[in-house]
């Protein structure tokens, strides 16, 4: 499907699943090199940024969460500019794009407005909201972080935890494997934009390097911050383990006396001592186990063990 917007100064052409026919019209209407065709069928997994002098290239991928798998996909975006003309090209929908795409063709005040300097503002401004569309999803990342953190230090809770632990870093990872590699993008259009665009579009593609470089510095941060989250959660979880392990040990400790004592008068012999007492047999063996208890907990006390 492809749709197009008409100002003064610039046209945007926007195809979506672009087919066969997109690729012919492409060629028939502008003087692409047959290699930058190519690249557009079928989609490419990693970014890229070519200047042909007359027209530039890019290949960017955007983080898209799907609600279904609860996971952040990669959905590539091709844009293809030339001095008058912004080609974009993608396989599905891309909200922040397809939001700014209607806004110009409802709005003809927006639309004059965001186009009035020609395509290098247009570009700017696309970019610039593919990348700001990132910072609510880093901010649901950070509240995660934020309830996971309260969950490790209540009770019975740290087991629950690394669950979310594991499925929260499977989606930052994810989130960071889309991202960073995009860095050399934006770096390059930035250095190229002072020559293509103009003197005055440098400062423009300099806040988008700056943008990028916060958000990736963002990922980082979350990064670090689940694994020091993770590792505590870990230490807690060893604790308590020893606890436990420790609490068993002890109970072993007093009751395998008792066993052996209890074992002994278990034996099938012609004598034990205090048997031949009768009525108070029992109740004398019964005071010698506890009397070894005590002396058994009393030890572990002085030597400061419970």
């Amino acid at each position: 499907m492809r749709k197009k917007i008409s100002s003064e100064k610039i046209t945007w052409i926007d195809i979506m699943t672009p087919t066969e026919n997109d690729l012919s019209f492409l060629k028939e209407n502008f003087d692409f090199h047959p290699f930058i065709l190519k690249s557009i069928l079928p989609p490419i997994h990693h970014p890229r940024f070519e200047n042909y002098k007359d027209y530039l290239f890019l290949v960017l991928h955007y983080p898209f969460f799907d609600e279904k798998t609860k996971e952040t996909k990669s959905r590539e975006i091709d844009i293809i500019v030339t001095k008058n003309t912004l080609i974009t090209i993608r396989y599905n929908n891309i909200a922040p794009l397809q939001s700014f795409f209607t806004k110009l063709t409802l709005y003809e005040k927006e639309r004059k407005e965001f186009t009035d300097e020609g395509v290098g503002e247009v570009l700017y401004r696309l970019l610039y909201e593919l990348l700001r569309n990132s910072f609510p999803k880093l901010d649901h990342i950070s509240e995660k972080i934020d309830s996971i953190e309260k969950e490790i230090f209540k009770e019975q809770k740290q087991k629950e935890v690394i669950e979310e632990i594991s499925a929260l870093k499977y989606d930052l990872i994810n989130f960071k494997r889309i991202i960073q590699p995009q860095l050399p993008v934006f770096e390059k259009l930035k250095e190229e934009s002072k020559n293509f665009f103009g003197e005055h579009f440098e400062p423009y593609f300099n806040e988008l390097v700056n943008c990028f470089l916060t958000i990736k510095e963002v990922l980082e941060t979350h990064h670090r911050t689940l694994n020091e989250l993770e590792e505590t959660n870990a230490n807690l979880l060893s604790i308590k383990t020893n606890e436990i392990m420790k609490i068993l040990t002890i109970f072993w400790v007093v009751i395998s006396p008792l066993t052996l004592l209890a074992t002994i008068y278990g034996m099938n012999t012609s004598y034990l001592p205090f048997t031949d007492i009768k009525y108070y047999d029992f109740w004398i063996i019964i005071g010698i186990m506890a009397v070894l208890s005590i002396i058994i907990l009393v030890f572990l006390k002085k030597k400061k063990w419970i």
